[in-house]
């Protein structure tokens, strides 16, 4: 059973703080927050996994960073897999 931390809610207040969590900007007590809720949510380490790995391509290639409609694309796709992963926790 997933814990309670591990809401839709959650899934999208992480995702509207995930690149300053990737980007180390956020306090001790947020970052706190976040990583108990990725111990409890695999979707959402999985779509930080997959956001790290593009930041490092990204960084990799000396691009200052994602250009807006690729950071607009990929946040869609950020939505429909946790709007998929909400469908499966329902069953």
């Amino acid at each position: 059973m997933t814990s309670p931390t591990a809401s839709l809610g959650h899934c999208h207040d992480l995702l509207e703080r995930i690149s300053r969590y990737i980007d180390g900007e956020l306090p001790a007590a947020d970052r706190q927050e976040i990583e108990r809720h990725l111990r409890d949510c695999p979707e959402c380490e999985e779509v930080l996994h997959s956001l790290e790995h593009t930041v490092d391509l990204c960084r990799e290639a000396g691009r200052p960073g994602l250009p807006p409609e690729l950071r607009a694309r990929a946040a869609a796709r950020v939505h429909q897999l946790l709007a998929r992963a909400a469908k499966r926790k329902k069953r």
